[in-house]
């Protein structure tokens, strides 16, 4: 009797996915319309050029610009760690007091989310270690499995989780069955639901759920480890994304000895963050009708200046401010519960280097290869003098290869030019 075939055994969730390139999966049809919107956003922003992007934004004398100064001057860490350190200690400091923000009848939790990079040894603990001398606000252990994050979670639920190899805990998300889980907890902590998972000790149970989050990884790996698809979903578009590059003016032999932690040099950091730390908090801060104005305004230049940006993508993005907002506020020193223009002001500048920020880590997918395509495609539209088929980009264009990438492409195109009365796309089949 013939042997029966053996049955084929799953693919076991610990394998390691393959890592498909940005063009692959467009060629595959695998973005869905929420990847593939936060893809057209992202191609439309573009990085910012020149100083140091964090400089705009640090109000002068401010506890955030005492720390980011003592850092430039004694060490050669990319300064985006001591600011967005200094800026989710303070957003974790007021979630952990249970500070909330009304704006236009929503209420939002002050629970940053935020990825940021940067090179290999670039001093992330060093940094965290130092500012949690000065700022001691409570802290969410690093944990890698399902089962421990709720467990730390109950223990210390509105904490800060400051997670070094972020990357690898992302992966870990996709491809190990003890942290599959995880990446569900963390959807519904970020919608503020209730958690609940049995164990061998019983149930575990965690009401209003909230966390800071601030994941620091390397960013040279990172497009390695965390794929194209993943980058785009809207899991990960719950994060804001930083860079910190390494600043070419301080470099390494400037500083054989980290100077941080000299006598006097915390001082200043530590008054400023006294006077935060004595300032009356109130459960609700309240954005103005002034302060509206200020986000719409900002909104509008921000929008104008990046036209091709889809609309519900960069609100995405820029709706973070309202919760810089409210850091902002107490980072001057204000004591009411008002929202005003001033804090509305700078939180804009924190969003729109998180818009560019992600714009350039998606560089690192291809994205400016597919740019290259889009604007072949174009020029080909010129040169015909009507909207090409997907048959007409396939055959005329270098790079667009099938029909999912040719659909995808003609949904990227500018349109021809007004003046020109034959703009409709050619059907498929028709007659040229």
């Amino acid at each position: 009797m013939p042997k029966k075939a053996r049955a084929r055994k799953a693919k076991p969730l610990t394998a390691q996915p393959e890592q498909l390139s940005l063009l692959d999966l467009i060629r595959e049809g695998r973005l869905g319309p929420e990847q593939t919107e936060a893809l057209r956003g992202l191609m439309a922003a573009k990085p910012a050029s020149g100083s140091w992007r964090g400089l705009p934004i640090m109000p002068p004398g401010s506890l955030l610009e005492r720390a980011v100064g003592l850092f430039e001057r004694t060490t050669d860490f990319p300064l985006e760690l001591p600011a967005f350190m200094v800026l989710h200690m303070l957003a974790a400091h007021l979630l952990d007091l249970g500070v909330e923000i009304a704006v236009a009848g929503t209420r939002l939790r002050p629970d940053l989310w935020t990825t940021l990079l940067a090179p290999s040894g670039a001093g992330k603990t060093k940094t965290a270690t130092v500012l949690g001398r000065v700022m001691p606000v409570r802290l969410f252990p690093e944990t890698t499995s399902s089962a421990r994050f709720i467990e730390e979670l109950a223990a210390h639920n509105r904490g800060l989780w400051l997670q070094d190899e972020w990357g690898q805990v992302l992966r870990r998300m996709e491809t190990q069955s003890y942290a599959e889980e995880m990446r569900e907890y963390l959807l519904r902590v970020h919608d503020g639901k209730p958690l609940a998972r049995r164990t061998a000790k019983g149930t575990i149970e965690v009401e209003e759920p909230a966390l800071v989050i601030l994941g620091t990884t390397v960013l040279d790996t990172f497009t390695s480890i965390v794929s194209a698809e993943s980058m785009l979903d809207g899991f990960m578009q719950r994060f804001g994304i930083v860079i910190g590059d390494a600043d070419p003016k301080r470099t390494p032999d400037k500083f054989p000895i980290y100077r941080v932690e000299e006598p006097g040099n915390l001082a200043p950091l530590h008054a400023a963050w006294q006077a935060i730390a004595a300032l009356p908090l109130h459960p609700l801060y309240t954005v103005t009708a002034e302060g509206e104005t200020a986000y719409e305004t900002g909104f509008g230049q921000l929008f104008g200046q990046h036209h091709a940006i889809p609309a519900s993508f960069f609100r995405r993005v820029m709706w973070r401010a309202f919760k810089y907002a409210a850091i902002y506020h107490v980072l001057l020193g204000k004591a009411d519960d008002r929202i005003d223009a001033e804090d509305v002001g700078w939180a804009m500048r924190v969003a729109a280097l998180h818009l560019t920020d992600a714009r350039r880590l998606l560089d690192g997918y291809h994205l400016t290869e597919l740019e290259d395509i889009v604007v072949k495609a174009e020029a080909y539209q010129a040169k015909i003098g009507h909207r090409p088929t997907k048959r007409d980009l396939i055959s005329g264009v270098r790079g667009i290869r099938n029909n999912a990438m040719a659909e995808f492409v003609l949904e990227l195109m500018a349109p021809l030019p007004a003046s020109n009365d034959n703009t409709a796309p050619v059907e498929e089949g028709a007659a040229a």
